[in-house]
């Protein structure tokens, strides 16, 4: 491109790009941006100076500004590749999806060989839900880059993700055979032989991995949860605890320990959370309340004053009262450093008992207001928030699950796909499993609402580019944006480094 502009004809405009050039190569960014600035103060319609201009904001870190002077040098010259593949680039910083993808399919549409614009399509369309476009785009990708795994990778998971299982299986061996040297690339197989429910497959990839950059907070937390569900709890709540160590922000490791720590405590506890799977429902309450004080009494933190502090608070805890917001924040301060997410261990009894979730007084009061007399959920669990809606606000209560376990109220077994929706229904999600295979089931469930009829969602919501943090999964995110309008968010009290909420929405 600096050639190109040394080859320009004199005439003041492009005399003074020349100096611009220049100063460039000279790395007198400063100077060259001041003529740059008497460019495009005098020669508005010159596309070069403004390119050039974001060039130099961009490497003083201004992306702002570069974003402004890449769409002002795109829109004056618009088969300028590299100005909109910048920006597409630049958008996706800011998780931008629905500007970068206009740009880089523009590149591709100037540049069919473009190969780093289809790759850089086709993971964009599979952030946005576009699996079969992904899918497309990653072939395009794979032929014009046939030495680079990245695109390999990105058609692995389009497949997946649009329920391909035989030749995405396929495709991860080939890769596995060919050897990549980079761990990302192995990072990224583990974390597809995972979602194919192949785990040892998918252990061996992670483990590599994990020799490989021993600091890699998120290998080691995709690790642990294989070595979980392999039964291996207590390897697997090592690697947690690594993992948290490294990085103490990411909930998700959270999460996963907390599922964790109660099964690695003792015998007991393991008899205890097996009880729990079996079906009963709870005479009162005090049933509840006497199996989280068990399991509180030996919970093994390593911790003294978190483990008193969780006998202390199962002690005095009384399932059937609706406590405040800011009681139930002040009772999670009692647990030590928020930024050392010490509540995990009461989180761990919590959400095996009663709920993954806080029921705060005053997200049940906007419920019970939302929701009118009928409820009907799915996926209940325990049922304690659906309790706790019927003990308090005379809620007309319908509970179904898949398996019933120990739990608060009468609930049917049921699949969402068997159920049949009541137009006088509101339907109660909570904290939906981030396994796909069940979002068809839960969108045979929402087809049956009609325009206006009510869904109420308690967990995690996605991130800005619609990924789920710790529940549910892409699609099933991206089905409520297409179907349905947010009315109210309902915020909760929360454990560290979550953001759970309620959401109310209508059927569109």
């Amino acid at each position: 491109m600096i050639t190109d502009f040394l080859r320009m004809p004199p005439n003041t405009a492009e005399t003074l790009l020349g100096q611009t050039i220049a100063l460039l190569k000279q790395g007198r960014l400063a100077e060259a941006e001041s003529v740059l600035a008497q460019i495009c103060e005098q020669y508005p319609d010159n596309d070069k100076a403004w390119y050039l201009s974001a060039v130099i904001r961009l490497e003083s870190g201004d992306r702002d500004s570069a974003i402004e002077y890449l769409c002002n040098a795109t829109r004056l010259q618009p088969a300028n590749i590299e100005a909109h593949f910048t920006l597409c680039k630049l958008y996706l910083a800011q998780g931008n999806l629905s500007d970068a993808i206009p740009r880089v399919e523009k590149v591709v549409e100037l540049d069919a060989r473009h190969g780093p614009g289809w790759l850089a399509l086709g993971s964009i369309y599979a952030d946005a839900g576009r699996f079969a476009e992904a899918e497309q785009a990653s072939r395009r990708a794979l032929d014009l880059l046939p030495g680079i795994e990245e695109p390999k990778i990105n058609l692995v998971n389009a497949l997946i993700s649009q329920g391909k299982r035989d030749e995405a299986i396929i495709l991860c061996q080939h890769i596995r055979e060919d050897n990549p040297a980079s761990p990302a690339i192995w990072h990224s197989l583990g974390l597809a032989f995972k979602a194919l429910a192949l785990i040892q497959d998918a252990d061996c990839c992670l483990t590599r991995v994990a020799n490989a950059e021993p600091e890699n907070a998120a290998a080691l937390c995709t690790l642990g949860e294989l070595k979980a569900a392999q039964g291996e709890v207590s390897q697997a709540q090592s690697l947690f605890m690594k993992s948290r160590a490294l990085d103490p922000a990411d909930a998700g490791v959270h999460f996963q320990l907390g599922k964790v720590l109660l099964q690695n405590s003792s015998t007991k506890h393991r008899h205890l959370l097996e009880e729990l799977r079996n079906d009963y429902q709870y005479r009162d309450c005090n049933e509840a309340k006497n199996i989280a004080i068990e399991l509180a009494a030996d919970l093994q933190t390593g911790d003294a004053g978190v483990e008193s502090a969780l006998i202390r608070f199962f002690d005095e805890y009384d399932p059937a009262q609706l406590y405040p917001t800011k009681w139930w924040t002040d009772a999670l301060s009692q647990f030590g450093d928020p930024a050392q997410a010490s509540d995990t261990a009461m989180r761990s009894i919590f959400s095996a008992v009663f709920s993954w979730s806080l029921p705060c007084r005053e997200a049940l009061d906007q419920i019970a207001e939302f929701a009118g007399g009928r409820v009907a959920s799915y996926g209940s669990g325990a049922a304690y928030w659906e309790y706790l809606l019927q003990l308090h606000y005379a809620i007309d209560l319908h509970c179904h699950d898949m398996i019933l376990r120990h739990r608060f109220t009468a609930m049917e077994i049921a699949r969402h796909s068997d159920a049949r929706v009541e137009p006088a229904d509101t339907i109660f999600l909570a904290w939906l499993p981030g396994d796909a295979s069940i979002d068809t089931e839960i969108e045979s469930l929402l087809e049956q609402l009609r325009p206006g009829q009510k869904l109420l969602l308690l967990g995690e919501p996605a991130d800005e580019n619609g990924h789920p943090r710790s529940c549910a999964s892409h699609r099933f995110f991206r089905y409520l944006q297409e179907n349905f309008e947010t009315r109210s968010i309902i915020p909760l009290a929360n454990y560290a480094y979550f953001h759970d909420r309620v959401e109310c929405l209508v059927r569109k």
